[in-house]
């Protein structure tokens, strides 16, 4: 009895295990995937040469006195001096700018210790920026300092419009990456979709600075005999990545 039972069984199990082989597999694929379309990223690339437009001479007075009132009035007097100074070469108001005012004591050397020091004098100092885009004057404002009393005096180059730069250089590479998606579709035959993705990518030292690098304050002579302050260019370079969802067939 039990023999012919476990015969059944086996039997049985044989016949399903035929069955099941026979009988075609079939794989559910969730909807989402058949669907899904491609994508494809390009990249435009915009590029401008700027050069600076724009100088500002940074220029510092001092004066010592007495008393703190006898300093700060004595450097006063020398700021509105060069301020008369530089009127008369044509700048105006709005092109000078107080930087900061500091007043300091100056102490007496002594070796027996600081408990022992006793002030000298007050030392009062100024800084002033002036700023021209006539970098013609950038010798005369100088020397005009010079004679007002200006213990030092550095300059800097920038460009005064240097967001709106920015903002042209973006318009060219959206442009060129727009322009590069188009042709690479209509050549393969494909629709683009929306757009899933953007990025870009900032080169060139004017992004991230508001002066040009100081080995470009120097004087540069063009074929031109001419003299040029500010500088060689400075490349201002933006890279947008933009990524397309291809559209569905139908």
């Amino acid at each position: 009895m039990l023999k012919s039972t476990l015969a059944s069984l086996v039997l049985a199990t044989s016949l399903l295990a035929c069955t099941d082989r026979g009988a075609p597999q079939v794989i559910a694929i969730p909807s989402a995937e058949v669907s899904h379309p491609g994508q494809m990223t390009v990249t435009g690339t915009a590029t401008l040469e700027v050069s600076p437009d724009c100088a500002d001479l940074t220029m510092t007075i001092v004066a010592d006195g007495a008393k703190p009132g006898v300093a700060t009035a004595g450097v006063q007097a020398k700021q509105q001096k060069i301020v008369e100074a530089m009127k008369r070469l044509g700048l105006s108001t709005s092109d000078l700018k107080l930087s900061y005012l500091t007043l300091n004591p100056i102490y007496e050397p002594n070796p027996e210790g600081w408990a022992q020091l006793k002030v000298r004098t007050y030392r009062a100092e100024i800084t002033i920026t002036a700023t021209t885009k006539q970098f013609d004057k950038i010798g005369g404002i100088m020397e005009a300092g010079a004679d007002a009393g200006v213990s030092s005096m550095s300059t800097a180059f920038r460009r005064s419009d240097l967001p709106e730069l920015k903002k042209k250089v973006r318009a060219m590479a959206l442009a060129a990456a727009k322009d590069k998606a188009k042709q690479t579709a209509d050549t393969l035959g494909i629709a683009l979709g929306r757009v899933v993705s953007v990025a870009e990518n900032q080169g060139g030292q004017m992004w991230s600075n508001y002066y040009f690098p100081q080995v470009a304050n120097t004087m540069e002579i063009r074929d031109t005999s001419a003299v040029a302050l500010g500088g060689s260019l400075q490349p201002l370079t933006l890279d947008i990545t933009i990524g397309f969802e291809l559209a569905k067939s139908t």
